[in-house]
């Protein structure tokens, strides 16, 4: 039952009961009944008509829903496509820039190697590898630093040797020859790593 015809109020509750006014409420009764039954029924042809044309709307949806889908589907896999594209070319070029980085990398080994051999300074890999940056200007000025602090490094360490070296087998007043020649070759030695350090 529909909840309009539940509020229906039918005045004849409200009034005082008799025989004629009950069948008459059973009446009314009847014919609403009949009426919804009247409402409610359809023919076969009907029926099977609306049914068609239901079936047929939704058949029409689904395939417009599927034939979306299907669309969607082929954008996708091309998008994948594209994005497996895009994707492969990144690697590609985060591989060229690492390779370039590792040329410049071992070009600048190189010419820094060659500044140290120059300046007459060990050029070993671990000093190369301390002296070495990413630009061409860092690394000449480290390289320069380093081998101006070597220098001043192995000059100073002459300098006190030659302070530290006492004469043996006498005073400073007596020399024996047996020192003599010995001290000779040894500042020799030491003017010849003052020449190479720059110092005199």
């Amino acid at each position: 039952m529909d909840i309009q015809e539940k509020l229906k109020l039918k005045l004849q509750f409200f009034a005082e009961e008799s025989e004629n006014e009950n069948e008459e409420v059973e009446n009314d009764v009847d014919e609403e009944s009949e009426s919804e039954q009247d409402e409610k029924t359809y023919t076969e042809e009907e029926f099977n008509k609306r049914l068609n044309d239901e079936l047929s709307r939704r058949l029409k949806q689904k395939e417009k829903e599927k034939q979306d889908a299907v669309d969607e589907a082929k954008r996708l896999a091309k998008m994948n496509k594209d994005q497996i594209a895009e994707y492969e070319r990144e690697q590609m070029e985060k591989e060229l820039e690492q390779l370039r980085s590792e040329k410049q990398l071992n070009e600048m080994r190189s010419e820094a190697r060659k500044m140290l051999s120059e300046a007459e300074v060990d050029s070993s890999d671990e000093v190369v590898d301390l002296v070495v940056t990413d630009t061409a200007e860092q690394t000449k000025s480290n390289v320069e630093a380093f081998s101006n602090a070597v220098k001043k490094a192995v000059s100073e360490a002459v300098k006190v040797n030659a302070r530290q070296s006492p004469l043996t087998g006498g005073d400073s007043f007596n020399h024996s020859s047996k020192n003599k020649p010995q001290n000779l070759a040894e500042i020799a030695r030491q003017k010849e790593l003052l020449k190479i350090n720059g110092g005199i």
